[in-house]
């Protein structure tokens, strides 16, 4: 009897849940299916209501005005966004090593200031680091964008917080073995981070791929542009052309999406170890 009234619960538990969850997946994608059928849309069909998922006539001319200068935004989007990841994961990944497995002289107050690093604004310190990079030589450069996005506080907590459920046992265990702390890091602590560390690459491609500020104020030669950077060609002082600048938006979204289908396992991976006490 108790068996039945718990099925019976959770098929209405069912019931209201997943129409629920129907609905608010709808409200989610239903920005992104607007994009997809503007960047096939023309001008007129875009602001014409009521509002059509469909086009009336599919169009290409939106994506064709793309080919002039947009390969080059996107090559440069890529350039930046993967250098600034691979050295945000070198940086948070030894960092947090360095935090959560070595014992040195004031390790929590370093981890403290530098985590609280976080609460301080970008726009903060954006004027003494332009005077940085202009004082190197290096404005209207790429290695600008890389250098001033080359340490992440919230990827080291993430690492570090990882690192502190892997048990010391392991590390203990390879020391006895005669490894190093260099070594113990590369086969031990990078193999076992692999959760963590593909949740840090979706966080930061994510936000470094859409980043404006950034790139808007040390970049402004056209052949050096990135993509949000390109997104805004199509505004001008008097228009704005929606259809191509929902066409280079969908081609901007498709790269983070990928990137997070490709790494959902570890990601999915990285949630349930964060719940196991080493």
């Amino acid at each position: 009897m108790s068996y039945k009234k718990a099925s019976g619960k959770r098929i209405i538990r069912n019931s209201i849940m997943y129409p629920v969850l129907f609905l608010a997946a709808i409200v989610i994608l239903f920005p992104l299916l607007l994009i997809i059928s503007s960047s096939f849309k023309t001008e007129k069909e875009i602001f014409s209501y009521p509002v059509s998922i469909i086009p009336e006539t599919i169009i290409f001319t939106n994506f064709s005005v793309l080919a002039e200068n947009f390969p080059t935004y996107i090559f440069n989007s890529f350039k930046v966004t993967f250098l600034i990841v691979f050295v945000q994961v070198v940086t948070a990944t030894t960092a947090g090593y360095a935090f959560s497995k070595l014992n040195w002289r004031g390790k929590d107050a370093v981890f403290l200031l530098y985590v609280s690093s976080i609460m301080i604004p970008f726009q903060v310190y954006i004027i003494p680091q332009f005077i940085i990079i202009r004082t190197m030589g290096l404005y209207n450069t790429h290695l600008a964008l890389i250098l001033v996005s080359s340490f992440t506080a919230i990827g080291t907590f993430l690492v570090r917080q990882f690192f502190m459920t892997i048990p010391d046992s392991y590390i203990e265990a390879a020391k006895i073995n005669g490894a190093n702390r260099f070594y113990i890091f590369l086969t031990i602590m990078l193999p076992l981070s692999k959760p963590v560390v593909a949740t840090l690459v979706i966080l930061s491609f994510r936000y470094w791929w859409n980043d404006l500020f950034t790139p808007l104020i040390y970049i402004t030669s056209r052949h050096l542009k990135t993509l949000p950077l390109g997104l805004a060609d199509f505004v001008s002082e008097y228009d704005v052309y929606y259809g191509p600048q929902m066409a280079a938006s969908l081609i901007a979204i498709i790269p983070v999406v990928v990137i997070f289908i490709l790494a959902q396992k570890y990601i999915v991976q990285g949630v349930v170890a964060s719940g196991i006490k080493g």
